[in-house]
């Protein structure tokens, strides 16, 4: 379902001139080999002067973006097309149009938005995401692309129904995590709930791909996921971030089991099919 909220349209936060100057001189090296250093002076020039998010066109499509306490977002907004380059060309050519796609610890919408291209108005997006800091970019993202099939649930991934605490990182907002606790002023309680009540709510019948990204708690919610969920319900593809230091429990372990076939390992990501795909 296409949901669209009652927020500024777009264009409201242009960049000034001299913003989009440099967001565009730092995506001009993107992504050969010096795209870094010029994301990372970029920085420096635009900071200064950034006060809140930025309307900006991100992959052909309308993006609101706020780089100064998210690193996902600064990655957009500076270079682009390194963001998780590897992991996104797959999905290119793994997903067609009417796919369902996942998106656990969705951020800012960025794996979702990459996806929504491919799948097309026909299928699905269902992007979970429980920090409110980024959670109200996350929904402006999807608004502004109202081509795309999207839901999006306020909530955390995990074992069972409940309140938990969220550490929030005063640097990074999108490294929110459920799974390592710092104590203080940066956590917060949010609702979690198990990954397949999430699903049956949503109505999916397949997953034709997911992916998490939720700071060492994928163990957590993926394993009593598949301890219950129906074979159908599976993901076809699954890519997981590498959390492996933070989990308590043998998820790879869980993952071979199935029958998922590693594809690759990124720095960031484990990229799974399971079988072999026919269309």
């Amino acid at each position: 379902m296409n949901m669209f909220y009652d927020m500024p349209p777009y264009g409201v936060y242009a960049p000034t001139p001299n913003q989009a100057r440099f967001i565009r001189w730092s995506r001009s090296f993107d992504p050969g080999p010096l795209s870094k250093l010029a994301a990372s002076f970029c920085k420096r020039l635009l900071f200064p002067s950034l006060s809140g998010p930025l309307d900006i066109e991100t992959w052909g499509l309308k993006t609101r973006i706020d780089p100064r306490k998210n690193i996902t977002e600064k990655r957009l907004m500076f270079s682009p097309s390194r963001f998780e380059l590897e992991e996104r060309e797959i999905l290119a050519t793994w997903l067609k149009k009417g796919d369902v796609f996942v998106d656990v610890g969705a951020n800012v919408g960025a794996y979702s938005l990459w996806a929504g291209q491919f799948i097309g108005q026909s299928g699905r997006i269902v992007a979970i995401e429980p920090q409110p800091g980024v959670l109200g970019r996350l929904r402006a993202n999807f608004a502004l692309n109202p081509h795309m099939n999207t839901q999006v649930f306020a909530c955390g991934a995990g074992a069972a129904h409940g309140l938990m605490y969220l550490s929030i990182g005063s640097n990074n907002e999108g490294g929110a995590s459920l799974a390592t606790i710092s104590g203080g002023r940066d956590e917060i309680e949010v609702i979690v709930r198990p990954l397949l009540s999430i699903v049956e709510e949503a109505r999916l019948y397949r997953i034709d791909a997911l992916k998490i990204d939720i700071e060492g708690f994928e163990d957590r919610a993926m394993i009593p996921f598949y301890a219950e969920a129906p074979s159908a319900l599976h993901p076809r593809l699954l890519i997981i971030e590498r959390g492996e230091k933070d989990w308590v429990q043998d998820l790879m372990g869980v993952i071979e089991k199935i029958g998922y076939r590693l594809l690759v390992s990124t720095k960031r990501n484990h990229v799974f099919e399971l079988g072999t795909r026919s269309d």
